[in-house]
């Protein structure tokens, strides 16, 4: 099937009036509003027949709200919306949006990993999709979804992992969410673009900057500092290896030599504790040598909340 081709024909989808378009309508609302961080976005929505929902959306954010619609709905969107576009969002060239959202478009479409990466080009780096499909027949006393227009019938796994292997990560999964009444039940995703390593590699070395503001010495080489901070020592400004056990000194770890700690020697700079467990302990032993509180970072402050 042609699918721009076909739905290029369809008209007045959505009956404005029933309950169970309005009752889908608040839900939505408040799903997207949810995601809204500033209330200044740019969001696309994928599939926005008449455009309802941008609609009541720009009328609680001061938002910039996009459509696609390949239907004739699109002439009553582009009354509410500020943009339509009637092309597959594969041929859409636009600036990045923060937020770009879907109800019940995915298993419409052939080829979902194709208009996956198509949603993927058009995010921001810090942008998030919300997409909802039918849970599998879409509702619990349905073995199958027979409408024809349905190519795909997904669980929240096969979306899930569907997301995943399109290179996105999921942050929110939800079932039981409400379309109409014979679709009462669906899956509702919410899933941002997957770092890559080198990324999240930059992310992590800014983090130890930001707390260490420069060179600085790491105490306690141990499985901590072998699996968090040995991968990325090259990277950093570290100034010497330290530890307490006389057993560790001498031992070379890349470009350093463990060694203890000398007040000459290491004086002023900030000291990392390289250990979640024993954090407390060495802290107190830290500060037992008279090293001053504010030159003690957590490797904890580092990595929690990232």
């Amino acid at each position: 099937m042609d699918e721009a081709g076909y739905y290029e024909t369809l008209v007045a989808r959505n009956d404005l009036n029933t309950p169970w378009f309005k009752r889908k309508m608040r839900e939505r609302v408040a799903a997207v509003s949810d995601l809204l961080k500033t209330g200044k976005e740019r969001v696309l929505e994928v599939g926005c027949a008449e455009g309802e929902l941008g609609r009541e959306i720009k009328a609680r954010f001061a938002v910039t709200y996009e459509g696609v619609e390949l239907s004739q709905d699109r002439v009553l969107a582009t009354q509410k919306l500020d943009r339509v576009f009637h092309t597959p969002a594969s041929e859409i060239e636009a600036t990045p949006y923060q937020l770009i959202v879907s109800f019940h478009v995915l298993e419409h479409i052939a080829r979902p990993e194709q208009e996956l990466a198509a949603w993927a080009s058009l995010l921001s780096a810090d942008g998030r999709v919300l997409i909802e499909v039918p849970n599998q027949a879409g509702h619990p006393l349905l073995a199958s979804d027979r409408n024809p227009e349905h190519l795909h019938q997904f669980t929240p796994a096969s979306l899930a992992l569907l997301l995943a292997r399109c290179g996105f990560t999921c942050e929110a999964l939800s079932v039981g969410h409400y379309e109409s009444p014979v679709y009462s039940d669906s899956v509702r995703l919410v899933a941002r673009l997957q770092p890559t390593a080198a990324q999240r590699e930059q992310r992590l070395l800014q983090r130890f900057r930001e707390q260490t503001g420069g060179p600085f010495l790491v105490y306690g080489i141990g499985g901590d500092y072998l699996n968090y901070l040995a991968p990325i020592a090259e990277s950093l400004d570290i100034h010497a290896l330290l530890d307490s056990s006389e057993t560790k000194w001498g031992q070379r770890l890349g470009k350093h030599v463990v060694c203890a700690y000398d007040s000459q020697v290491h004086a002023e700079l900030p000291i990392l504790i390289c250990s979640i467990r024993f954090a407390m302990d060495i802290r107190q032993h830290l500060l037992d040598l008279g090293i001053a509180a504010q030159r003690i970072i957590g490797l904890d402050s580092i990595y929690e909340n990232a």
